[in-house]
């Protein structure tokens, strides 16, 4: 079949032969550059119970189900600073599960006011009596509150269930959608420059 002397048959083939091979290279491009980095990164985190990963609209978007860990804190910037250092480009999104039941969830609830209080007025020294009062009157075995330069985090341990919550603070909020970590998922998300 020919138009205006162009064989539409053989660009037709052509075009579509183009459009596998740049998908081929792709698709391979994306398992050496963040598939396979990503899977060896977390294959060595015995924290890291299951993991996943996706293109989403931000950017890169990977979901942790995490274990029963000593120091969220720490866990999460050890997260964010292996998934960007194993990929070479920063994570979107970042879903934590914990294995929370509605007890801590009802006592994290009473210390939110708390978290507030402290990111409104800066006064996080209260905040963490207020917590620690709270977790003993909740009979906690374990919990634990940290803060730095961007972020509030709080733990709650009790028998085999767990609750981490990491909130962003200040300016950086406005950055970042509110992070709820819940048996479900939920997302904190960073944008990158």
């Amino acid at each position: 079949m020919q138009l205006l002397g162009l064989d539409i048959r053989r660009i037709a083939i052509v075009f579509i032969i183009t459009v596998v091979a740049l998908y081929g290279v792709r698709t391979a491009n994306y398992s050496l550059k963040v598939r396979r980095p990503l899977h060896q990164f977390f294959t060595q985190q015995a924290e890291v119970m299951d993991y996943t990963f996706s293109e989403c609209a931000e950017g890169l978007c990977v979901s942790v189900d995490l274990d029963n860990v000593q120091d969220i804190q720490s866990e999460y910037a050890q997260l964010w600073a292996g998934i960007e250092e194993a990929t070479g480009r920063m994570p979107a999104v970042l879903n934590v599960t914990d294995r929370r039941d509605k007890g801590l969830e009802e006592t994290f609830r009473c210390m939110r006011i708390h978290v507030e209080e402290a990111l409104a007025r800066g006064s996080f020294y209260a905040m963490s009596q207020a917590i620690d009062e709270q977790a003993k009157e909740a009979g906690l075995e374990r919990w634990s509150v940290g803060v730095d330069g961007d972020y509030v985090y709080v733990q709650l341990h009790k028998g085999e269930s767990y609750l981490y919550e990491v909130i962003p603070r200040g300016t950086r909020s406005k950055e970042h959608s509110p992070m709820t970590l819940s048996t479900p998922q939920s997302a904190l998300t960073r944008k990158t420059s």
